[in-house]
């Protein structure tokens, strides 16, 4: 199993990851050892652990849980028209930033993240057929928002954050 080791690579393990998990497809990681880390191919711990991450990112969206339907059905009307990325970003903003007002000690990274998951979890289970493409556009979203970059990497990388 090759370690991911850009940002953009553990983005999109972690995106699969959850994606798996929540289509109900049996899990790819298996090079798991006793400590709950990754090990790579040549049998080197990595403190990388998808299981560990992803489970984090369904606690913070676990807190999240009304809204988010409606919102889902609406991305998949519009991912069966072409149009995943747009929405998806317009949802996720509104949503990041309506739950934020109601909380004050919600940071605005924390929210977009919780959002992104409760939304692909929804569309998963809503609509399987459209999952991989909004699983496309949530790594692309992910990956593409500086300012949730910086926020993942000042948390000290995927590993570190908590959920």
């Amino acid at each position: 199993m090759k370690t991911p080791t850009t940002f953009e690579e553990q983005t999109e393990c972690i995106v699969d990851f959850l994606l798996t998990d929540f289509l109900g497809i049996p899990s790819q990681v298996t090079h798991r050892n006793l400590t709950g880390e990754v090990e790579t191919d040549s049998g080197e711990p990595c403190p990388f652990d998808v299981a560990i991450i992803a489970g984090r990112l369904r606690m913070l969206g676990d807190n999240f849980n009304r809204e988010v339907e409606a919102s889902a059905r609406n991305i998949i009307r519009e991912t069966i028209r072409g149009q995943a990325g747009a929405i998806l970003q317009e949802t996720v903003k509104s949503l990041s930033k309506g739950w934020c007002a109601q909380d004050s000690s919600l940071a605005y990274e924390r929210a977009f993240l919780a959002v992104s998951v409760k939304l692909l979890e929804h569309v998963s289970r809503m609509a399987p057929q459209v999952a991989r493409q909004v699983a496309t556009s949530v790594t692309d979203m992910i990956n593409g928002n500086g300012a949730i970059r910086e926020f993942i990497q000042g948390q000290g990388g995927w590993e570190n954050l908590e959920s």
